[in-house]
């Protein structure tokens, strides 16, 4: 009876451990929220501490942590892309692997974030080549460039910013071509498991929610931007097999994933004056019934919303509004009833401009994607109450311009990793 509790305690003491990392995208449950509590509430005048920085090239690729293992997607413009594994907590690099890479895409850089397993780290770079590297010998086990593989694949308009999904033994990856749309491969081996066909091009990258029992990877795309026709598919893990598929949310441009926001709604959003749309999904027997419950006009144009409290909140911050001094109002950090109605926006104080977020210990972390400020924020139906705010790049807050600090942060152990285009930043938020 004690090595049984001894067991379940250990066991509960690894999963917590688990939970403290970020090894993907948006974090454990690639949602953008973590279960770490005791972060600070204020800062000192000067700010938090800064623990280290590392100076990286220019790009947009977030990081991703697994213990004392930090991973970021760097890129030598036209030349390479890299892999570099550094100390999480002292900043210092451990090793690197790089590969030679051709080309450069609009927005100079590299997009995509790591995604961790104990064995080995994946990530894509700009131009499709999928890479799998052995944490242990710190080498490539496969790297496939997906239009080798599959001739008809196209890169997307600012190359291909997916991050890796990786499901049990299966990496998701996506072409995106004229006869294959997205793939699985054995992460071990690289060895094609299934494809599916054509649904045509995306920036967004793939999902996986439960939803009625069924695992579903969820991924929307834009089949033809002339005939303004989008797509939001679901596969079957295991096989490939679409489970359901609807055209009821256009975007010429996706970006953000879809949102689960409960067991019977989805949320998917976008910028580019597409809007967003709340689904409603019903399982009948082995098919899926969506249809749509409501739109508005307003979206995210770089990152997903959450949802907190049965309200979700996002950044309405896009092309058409952070440009015009007179549209700012309309932007900002928005709250809206899941019966789609607009409850209270930041507008312009503060705009926090196209920065990313994530969710932890109550509050809305943010990086302001203009001006590079953190700030802490407390969000309910009643409004957005600012904790904290620090200039923790040191940006020349005068300035009137767009820094593009848009990449993902991760959070791991009261660290928080925010990427600054060429500066990568780990911000102590620890009491």
């Amino acid at each position: 009876m004690k090595k049984q509790f001894y067991s379940i305690l250990i066991t509960a003491f690894c999963s917590a451990i688990a939970l403290a990392d970020w090894p993907q995208f948006q974090g454990p449950n690639r949602d953008g929220t973590s279960s770490e509590s005791g972060l600070l509430r204020s800062f000192p005048k000067e700010g938090p501490r800064i623990i280290w920085e590392k100076a990286l090239e220019q790009g947009f690729g977030g990081c991703a942590v697994d213990e004392n293992d930090l991973f970021v997607v760097d890129r030598v413009a036209k030349t390479k892309d890299m892999l570099i594994c550094l100390d999480a907590t002292t900043g210092k690099e451990r090793w690197r692997y790089e590969s030679p890479s051709e080309g450069e895409p609009s927005f100079p850089g590299s997009r995509s974030v790591p995604t961790i397993r104990k064995d080995a780290v994946y990530f894509i770079g700009s131009f499709g080549r999928v890479h799998c590297v052995d944490r242990a010998t710190r080498k490539a086990r496969w790297q496939i460039k997906m239009s080798e593989r599959y001739p008809d694949a196209e890169t997307p308009k600012w190359g291909y910013a997916q991050c890796a999904l990786v499901i049990d033994d299966i990496v998701v990856v996506t072409p995106f071509g004229s006869e294959t749309g997205v793939a699985a491969w054995h992460r071990n081996t690289g060895k094609e498991v299934w494809r599916s066909g054509p649904i045509g091009s995306s920036h967004s990258s793939p999902t996986l929610l439960e939803i009625a029992g069924e695992q579903h990877i969820v991924l929307t795309t834009v089949v033809n931007q002339g005939s303004k026709e989008g797509l939001i598919t679901s596969y079957r893990p295991n096989d490939g097999k679409t489970l359901w598929q609807t055209s009821h949310y256009y975007n010429r441009i996706p970006i953000p994933p879809v949102t689960k926001v409960s067991n019977t709604l989805l949320f998917a959003t976008g910028g580019y004056d597409c809007g967003s749309k709340m689904l409603s999904i019903e399982r009948q027997g082995n098919s899926y019934m969506l249809s749509e419950k409501w739109s508005i006009q307003k979206g995210s144009q770089i990152h997903p919303p959450f949802v907190i409290a049965d309200h979700l909140y996002f950044l309405a911050n896009e092309n058409s509004n952070h440009r015009v001094a007179t549209k700012r109002k309309t932007g900002g950090l928005s709250c809206w009833s899941l019966d789609g109605e607009e409850l209270w926006r930041t507008g312009n104080d503060p705009f926090m401009g196209r920065g990313a977020s994530l969710y932890a210990d109550g509050m809305l972390i943010v990086q302001d994607g203009e001006k590079g400020i953190l700030r802490l924020g407390e969000v309910s139906k009643g409004g957005f109450r600012e904790l904290a705010s620090a200039n923790v790049f040191g940006s020349d807050l005068k300035k009137n311009f767009d820094l593009k600090f848009w990449s993902p942060m991760a959070l791991s152990e009261g660290r928080l990793y925010m990427r600054g285009q060429n500066r990568l930043l780990c911000v102590d938020l620890k009491k």
